[in-house]
């Protein structure tokens, strides 16, 4: 199971653009200093809608998960709920980690896949003991 088609629109082109360069954004209230998820268009502490866009370091711990068995043939894919070490929770596809050996609270990495020729490169999640350097 792959993610995709993702396509951009003037709201995501500056997250979009980041991932494709391996980084994470998340917005910024310039108003108070909160971190908030990066769909988030006002502020979640005190409600400001002027953010700006600040690089997360791509490091998170697993808070929840679900295997999706999908079709007969095919391969299970977890799905996961990540706090990034910014605060906000992030939802993903996690790749590398066998569902059995999976706990809350295990730490875990953001990496970048290109799931089809017309899709935006997505960000999932793997255990962090088998990230690369470069994502």
């Amino acid at each position: 199971m792959t993610v995709g088609p993702v396509a951009r629109d003037a709201d995501t082109a500056a997250f979009f653009d980041a991932a494709a360069s391996g980084q994470f954004l998340l917005r910024h209230c310039p108003a108070c200093g909160a971190i908030s998820a990066p769909q988030s268009a006002q502020c979640e502490r005190c409600a400001a809608t002027d953010l700006d866009w600040r690089r997360a370091i791509g490091d998170a711990i697993l808070v929840s998960w679900t295997v999706s068995h999908g079709r007969p043939g095919t391969d299970p894919v977890i799905l996961c709920i990540a706090e990034l070490a910014e605060g906000p929770w992030w939802w993903a596809r996690l790749e590398g980690g066998e569902p059995k050996s999976l706990s809350i609270g295990a730490p875990l990495r953001i990496a970048y896949r290109h799931p089809t020729p017309d899709s935006e490169v997505v960000p999932v999640f793997v255990p962090a003991s088998t990230a690369t350097a470069s994502g």
